[in-house]
């Protein structure tokens, strides 16, 4: 039981109301990991209603919520104690639902009422956040004033929002370094670390650099074991496997995300890039029926209005269905520059297929073709793309390289995925690729060095093995076990396998053990033949 909870308990015997609440307050604003405040939050049922509904009580819900990032009870909050005491938080929830104007008018008043020091750097930051939305001159000097002023945590958290700004603004490079310094600031959050990651790789995908994203990805993967920091990759997972041609591996996060994401609004979107996988990987009719069950998360595939009926629009005439895709765009809102763009590209190609006069791009759509990074988007509209004069290019091609020159290790698209070379799926996966891409059950037996001392054991070993490496590699189907033989799937390229040079033959997949490897070593050593 963590100090806080033990002192709060203390206060309730003592049936302390005011310094109970002035205890709440104090340890959300002063804990430096968000998850620390959430068993906190899971006591509150102890404390009596009557001083939670006072003044005091709200303000210590709001922190207590604000500080562990429980947005839904914070809005529930807001709505049963309108006290202008609570504007601050408004002011927060506004700007996260891209409420600009209301955000700022909220902040400009409630910084005059702000009583201590960590709720001025709250509102200072909610400021500085509005005026970037609504593009006022000074957005950035609000956010250096705080920066400049802020005790670490605070000053960490305003980066974070600063970055994302910049990023808005198209500034990546300023917002890389932003997010850079808030690692350092927040290093004792894996919650707000793992959003800083995140970010980081969408700033990577922006700007065309796929190796930095992977490596953020690794990094943030490192941090978010499970749980809900896990549950905050699926996004960037999908977008950065969809953007690398991974498109088993987008589908297969698509497909899992169902089971771990509550929010609409994100669910609906790695859905959306499920619907494009599968365009891509030429299943246009299911892509149509995952695009509308995005549509459907939203409640508008019938009717309404909402941006992700341009990716159904999009769906409908990669398959060809024009008069379902003209309806659609019918009803697409373009409120966003992104938005906007997908809108147009849909309409623009709705021309193209109808025949008619070729879709005229105003100088900011002119703009934004010129520096188009969505790789899907050159895939799914090449004729278009090249009649606009936008350079298209090829997907960039999926490989997968092992070397056994030493330890198995294995890279897919340049990056180095985390395998352990002693465990029992190496020795598969090396076994495998020497083997030219399958084996049967019965040599996979023989040739490893399972656990396990009775044929029954070392059948489960094998099975694990299978189940370790296909999630090593991404996707259920990247091992498939079909009438007695394992194969490796053939969506990526494998190249060949690296191996040791001559007269080191003991090198290959070093530490290793397996039968197959110790006949291998000896058999090229007697023969002195050439790898």
């Amino acid at each position: 039981m963590s100090d806080s909870l033990i002192t709060l308990r203390q206060l309730l015997l003592l049936d302390d109301a005011e310094g109970t609440l002035h205890h709440l307050i104090h340890t959300a604003q002063d804990v430096h990991k968000a998850a620390d405040v959430l068993p906190i939050i899971a006591a509150i049922p102890e404390v009596p209603q009557d001083w939670l509904d006072s003044d005091l009580g709200g303000l210590a819900l709001a922190w207590l919520y604000f500080r562990g990032m429980q947005h839904r009870q914070l809005d529930d909050l807001l709505d049963s104690q309108p006290t202008e005491q609570l504007l601050p938080f408004r002011a927060h929830l506004h700007l996260i639902h891209r409420r600009s104007e209301l955000a700022l008018n909220i902040a400009r008043f409630s910084i005059i009422q702000t009583p201590d020091r960590p709720t001025r750097w709250l509102t200072l930051t909610q400021l500085a956040g509005a005026a970037a939305m609504l593009d006022l001159s000074n957005w950035k000097q609000l956010y250096r004033f705080q920066i400049t002023h802020a005790t670490p945590l605070y000053r960490g958290m305003a980066r974070v929002q600063f970055a994302f700004d910049l990023q808005h603004h198209q500034q990546s490079a300023e917002a890389t370094i932003e997010l850079t310094l808030a690692l350092r600031d927040l290093q004792q959050d894996p919650t707000t670390t793992t959003y800083v990651y995140r970010t980081l790789i969408a700033i990577a995908l922006d700007t065309n650099r796929p190796a930095a994203a992977l490596s953020s990805l690794r990094r943030a993967d490192s941090i978010a074991q499970d749980g809900l920091l896990a549950s905050e990759l699926f996004f960037p997972r999908s977008l950065l496997t969809l953007s690398l041609s991974q498109y088993p591996i987008t589908l297969h996060t698509a497909t899992v995300a169902r089971a771990h994401i509550s929010a609409v609004e994100r669910l609906a979107e790695i859905r959306v890039h499920g619907a494009q996988a599968l365009a891509l990987m030429g299943q246009p009719f299911e892509a149509i029926l995952m695009a509308q069950e995005a549509a459907s998360l939203h409640r508008v595939l019938d009717s309404g209005r909402h941006a992700i009926l341009n990716h159904l629009a999009l769906a409908y005439l990669h398959a060809g269905d024009l008069p379902r895709a003209q309806e659609a765009l019918s009803r697409a809102d373009s409120y966003s520059q992104h938005a906007g763009t997908l809108s147009w590209l849909a309409r623009a190609e709705c021309a193209r297929q109808a025949g008619g006069e070729p879709l005229p791009p105003s100088d900011a759509i002119r703009g934004q073709l010129a520096t188009l990074r969505w790789s899907w988007v050159r895939a799914y509209l090449p004729v278009l793309l090249e009649h606009y004069g936008v350079v298209t290019f090829a997907p960039p091609e999926w490989t997968v390289r092992v070397s056994l020159a030493g330890p198995v290790r294995v890279w897919m698209s340049g990056d180095e995925l985390p395998l352990r070379s002693t465990r029992p799926e190496a020795g598969l996966l090396a076994l495998l690729v020497v083997a030219g891409g399958q084996v049967s059950r019965e040599r996979a037996l023989d040739a490893l060095d399972l656990p396990g001392k009775t044929p029954t054991a070392r059948r489960k070993a094998l099975s694990a093995a299978v189940a370790a490496l296909r999630e090593l590699l991404g996707w259920p189907d990247a091992l498939r076990v079909e009438g007695g033989v394992l194969r490796l799937s053939d969506a990526p390229r494998w190249e060949d396998p690296s191996f040791p040079v001559g007269g080191r033959e003991d090198f290959f997949c070093e530490g290793r053990f397996d039968p197959w490897v110790l006949e291998w070593r000896q058999e090229r050593s007697l023969a002195g033949l050439p790898n």
